[in-house]
């Protein structure tokens, strides 16, 4: 190789550098999206189980444009956007966004509404699940089956969706644990659910039991 050879390979080797700080660059502003992405969406939830609606609207709303910032990503560094960083901060804004439509009593954003991938959407589903065993175990101890029974209805119908989805794991990395641990939930939260009512049945049987003695001891002549 002569002289003008290494000179034109030493050029080669600039472009690929200059082209490798590029995109390290925009690692790093991936990575704060990301990050500021999952923080606002974890603020969001733990405001939705609050009860402040409209301050997880909000929190929602400021994740929903960096959010967009990041699907630009999808073009400009798609090796970049295929990474696990992007996978989880999508599937919590999905996992928020669901959850803040449930609560509203609204219809569920399908991942064309959220322009995010269908992988991250099915992620994100699975995660809201998770969510609803939060809230059905905080309605049962609000003395409230109804709403208990609702969010495990709901668990269930996610469940027998998600397990249906037979693609392999490298398409939707970390799907069949999820499904795995949300089995477990909805097992779990209908033992709770069923323990309650019984609960509640024993109770009420107690007290009129405990009425009952009461009025024949009212009734006996002293």
């Amino acid at each position: 190789m002569g002289e003008g050879g290494l000179s034109a390979l030493a050029e080669v080797v600039e472009r690929a550098r200059a082209i490798l700080e590029e995109e390290d660059e925009a690692r790093e502003k991936l990575l704060k999206l990301t990050r500021e992405v999952t923080r606002l969406c974890r603020k969001a939830v733990f405001r939705m189980h609050e009860g402040d609606l409209s301050g997880a609207r909000e929190l929602l709303a400021s994740a929903g444009e960096l959010v967009r910032e990041i699907l630009a990503f999808k073009a400009s560094h798609p090796r970049l956007y295929h990474g696990g960083s992007v996978a989880s901060a999508l599937a919590e804004y999905v996992e928020a966004s669901v959850l803040l439509a449930y609560l509203e009593g609204g219809r569920a954003p399908s991942f064309e509404d959220l322009g995010v991938e269908p992988e991250h959407y099915l992620l994100g589903i699975a995660d809201f699940a998770g969510e609803l065993r939060r809230l059905l175990v905080r309605s049962l101890s609000a003395g409230k089956p109804l709403e208990a029974e609702r969010a495990l209805k709901l668990m269930e119908e996610v469940y027998r969706a998600l397990a249906t989805i037979a693609v392999p794991e490298a398409l939707v990395p970390g799907l069949r644990h999820k499904v795995d641990v949300l089995r477990a939930l909805v097992e779990s939260s209908a033992r709770d659910i069923l323990y309650y009512e019984v609960s509640s049945e024993l109770e009420k049987l107690m007290r009129e039991a405990l009425a009952e003695r009461g009025a024949r001891a009212t009734r006996s002549p002293a």
